[in-house]
């Protein structure tokens, strides 16, 4: 099979654009899960049901991304580092679709303001990582995007701490549980978001 010049030395978007497809997703999602503060249990059914949709989306975007990036010769990143931060940003879909389905299924729907603290800050990570999908060609924009992520992970893990203790003080133990279990997978979101972040230190570093 012949090959035309153009294909071999013009960068191909379209594992960048499913990247960025699946930041999308992740935005969506961390809406939806905040949406079910203060709802009730048939919109908690509908946005459950959504970001089970959204979930399903993600991961099919994945296997395309894959596929797309096995048939590609030349891309923005190599290949590698666009397979791993679609890798992280698609688990981090997965991660906050638990957290809707935990809320759902637990009835805590009425979660304190410590937890609404910690879904403004997920809200800001995912903002951020939609951004950085637009600026894998510019190594500043990178850094200062990257910088902004991690100082908002040490917030996250402080603010998930404080809803924690206050609220073994304050709940009674059924509820305290339940309302852990909330916690405990909205901290599994910040974790992944870590690694992609740690992923784009890696990318930075290297091609300093």
């Amino acid at each position: 099979m012949k090959l035309s010049v153009t294909r071999l030395f013009s960068a191909d978007e379209s594992g960048a654009t499913h990247v960025r497809t699946l930041a999308k997703l992740l935005v969506e999602s961390v809406d939806l899960v905040t949406q079910m503060f203060g709802a009730s249990p048939e919109t908690g059914t509908a946005l459950d049901a959504q970001l089970d949709n959204l979930n399903a989306q993600a991961s099919k975007t994945q296997t395309t991304m894959l596929t797309a990036l096995r048939s590609t010769y030349l891309t923005p990143l190599p290949r590698e580092d666009l397979y791993l931060l679609g890798t992280w940003i698609n688990r981090a879909v997965e991660a906050v679709a638990i957290t809707g389905t935990i809320i759902h299924a637990t009835r805590q729907y009425r979660l304190p303001a410590r937890a609404g603290d910690v879904l403004e800050i997920l809200t800001r990570q995912t903002d951020l990582v939609l951004d950085t999908t637009s600026q894998l060609n510019s190594p500043d924009e990178l850094e200062s995007t990257w910088m902004h992520l991690e100082r908002l992970t040490h917030q996250a893990q402080r603010a998930l701490v404080t809803w924690r203790l206050t609220d073994a003080d304050e709940l009674l133990a059924r509820h305290y549980y339940r309302q852990q279990e909330v916690a405990r997978s909205l901290e599994a979101t910040f974790l992944t978001l870590r690694e992609f972040s740690t992923q784009l230190g890696r990318i930075l570093v290297r091609d300093s």
